[in-house]
């Protein structure tokens, strides 16, 4: 059974037609990579996805249930499923890490204190960050505010995990450390969609990776296949372009 199935999605700003007939299908724990030009429309599918920008035509499934973008209880169901990553880390200043990754599914969730703290602090340790659980983001690095970005997403149980572009925002010796994670995240079956540029570890990662060029998924397939032996000419000119090798 697909976690999320995604038909004809269309999406407009204004004039521009930003995503075009997108089709996709993404299955119980597997990592499905978005990649292509700046402007492309990968990053809008996910806002689509999450219910922050709303879509034209098409429409969005979750374990089967089509989300109704008219409705803000059909999203907020399907964001009882989905969390999502940004490229800034959006982490609120004013409280501790604890208290970041926990406030959401104490406050919204109405789950209870006692086991929402114990599961937190298992996600911190998970990413390393046990030991900084009482400082503050500005204590932090960017590596270690995009990790506890992560684990505050996975407090919500997501079904399905979003990154948008988690490394773009970070000095390049700091990108590591939160690719090791989402590999993480990936060896223990969480199904994720991501952005990134980060074509190395697109290749290790993924599933399936699927180019993008003017709102279109232009090409499909294994990394192998994307990397190695690309059909599309917008695939072929991509690969011959990128610094990926």
């Amino acid at each position: 059974m697909p976690h999320l199935q995604i038909n004809d999605l269309s999406c407009s700003y204004g004039n521009l037609k930003v995503l075009n007939g997108v089709n996709l299908t993404l299955q119980q724990g597997q990592v499905v990579s978005l990649i292509g030009g700046s402007g492309s429309g990968k990053s809008t599918l996910l806002r689509v996805i999450m219910g922050l920008t709303h879509p034209d035509t098409g429409s969005i499934d979750v374990a089967e249930q089509s989300i109704d973008y008219t409705s803000a209880q059909s999203i907020r169901k399907a964001r009882e499923q989905i969390a999502i990553v940004f490229q800034q880390y959006n982490l609120f200043h004013n409280m501790s890490v604890l208290d970041n990754v926990m406030v959401t599914p104490v406050k919204v969730q109405k789950r209870a204190e006692r086991q929402v703290r114990e599961e937190a602090l298992a996600l911190l340790a998970k990413v390393g960050l046990q030991a900084k659980s009482d400082v503050y983001p500005s204590e932090l690095s960017g590596g270690q505010q995009q990790r506890v970005a992560i684990s505050r997403a996975l407090a919500l149980h997501p079904k399905i995990l979003l990154l948008d572009e988690v490394t773009s925002a970070l000095d390049p010796e700091l990108v590591g450390e939160v690719l090791d994670t989402v590999r993480q995240l990936a060896k223990d079956g969480m199904t994720m969609l991501l952005v990134s540029h980060e074509m190395h570890f697109v290749r290790e990662v993924s599933d399936v990776v699927a180019m993008m060029d003017k709102g279109q998924i232009v090409e499909m397939g294994s990394p192998d296949q994307i990397f190695n032996n690309p059909q599309h000419p917008r695939t072929q000119d991509f690969m011959r372009k990128i610094a990926w090798h």
